[in-house]
């Protein structure tokens, strides 16, 4: 298989294979570069193609990739989303834009009974009929070029705080447990049927599929996540949430956890206790810069069995990863020119 924009496309999808298989010896490294003799164009951000104008967000991307290069474990992708609750939409939610900033949307709530709230994948809903008329432009300009990730699969209890409310799902832990615990059991059905469709749509059988932080696997891969878990004892986690994702890593191919803010920490060891998951993503969360030094956190992982994602100067990621003794790590560097990526590379991946 090849990419017009990845030429050795073939050959990174063997080592990711590996990768998920843990019989690689070596880290993986992304390097993307602008390509020499080219005016680089940026990527479209956050939230483009909600308006549903696509064209103009195809074109920029097209020229995204056309004016870079992606060296050695990078691959050229595309990952479109309408905000961290596009998911919810698909259960009936409408998406609010923020009028002062292009890169803010979130989930009005509408659950007021968990009685009556069924949960069900809405086929009707306005925001999955959009996200399939994107998901068909974007393959009819990109497929044989890059991939495409589809919106991220923010499910669970972060999906039922989008369309419940905060406060209000945090007062129902308490008041009425039981009832949260059975919209958790009608979530995972639609969750199901919501990530077979759009893996169908992206056609994961042929491409594979990737993540938005650029993670290749031959099956189907995604990023489970829980940040109403900062927010929630160890023990209300495994009563609402463990068992959630223990069933959605199991469904994937491949899985990284997102784990978002020091709040979140006081789960790792459970969420460790997940033989499938792959790998954790550290994210330092607001207030908490990525330049604080987390190698202790990062060994504790390491310690724990599962791999990571890490990213910084090729000096940083030496310096980190030559402390770590497992190889499930994923570089993600910069380079300035073709010759010192491909030096970069080469060291790095050596580690």
């Amino acid at each position: 298989m090849r990419l017009e924009f990845k030429p050795d496309f073939a050959e990174a999808r063997e080592r990711w294979d590996s990768y998920w298989k843990k019989t690689n010896t070596h880290p993986l490294v992304s390097v993307i570069i602008p390509k020499e003799g080219t005016k680089p164009a940026d990527k479209p951000g956050w939230l483009a193609g909600h308006d549903g104008n696509f064209e103009p967000v195809i074109e920029r991307i097209l020229k995204w990739g056309e004016t870079h290069e992606f060296i050695g474990d990078a691959i050229p992708f595309y990952q479109f989303e309408f905000g961290p609750d596009h998911f919810s939409t698909f259960l009936g939610a409408d998406l609010k834009f923020s009028p002062d900033s292009s890169a803010t949307s979130w989930a009005v709530p509408y659950v007021s009974d968990w009685d009556k709230a069924k949960l069900s994948f809405l086929r009707s809903s306005p925001w999955w009929e959009k996200t399939v008329k994107f998901i068909r432009a974007l393959r009819k300009a990109l497929d044989g070029k890059m991939l495409i990730a589809g919106p991220t699969m923010v499910a669970g209890m972060d999906s039922l705080a989008a369309i419940r409310g905060t406060q209000d799902i945090l007062m129902d832990t308490v008041e009425c447990p039981e009832k949260l615990l059975a919209a958790q059991d009608r979530q995972w059905q639609s969750y199901v049927e919501i990530a077979d469709e759009l893996f169908k749509e992206l056609n994961y059988t042929e491409f594979g599929s990737i993540n938005r932080h650029g993670m290749y696997s031959k099956g189907k891969i995604a990023i489970p996540q829980c940040d109403f878990s900062c927010m929630i004892s160890p023990e209300m986690f495994n009563k609402f949430e463990a068992p959630f994702k223990e069933k959605e890593i199991e469904y994937l191919d491949a899985s990284e956890y997102h784990l978002d803010g020091p709040g979140a920490i006081v789960h790792l060891e459970r969420l460790c206790g997940i033989k499938k998951l792959g790998l954790i993503q550290w994210v330092p969360g607001t207030g908490n810069p990525a330049e604080m030094d987390w190698t202790d956190l990062y060994k504790r992982i390491d310690s724990l069995g599962k791999g990571m994602i890490v990213d910084g100067t090729p000096g940083q990621m030496k310096n980190l990863v030559s402390q770590m003794k497992g190889k499930q790590i994923f570089i993600k560097t910069t380079a300035k020119t073709r010759k010192d990526a491909e030096r970069v590379y080469k060291e790095l991946s050596a580690l």
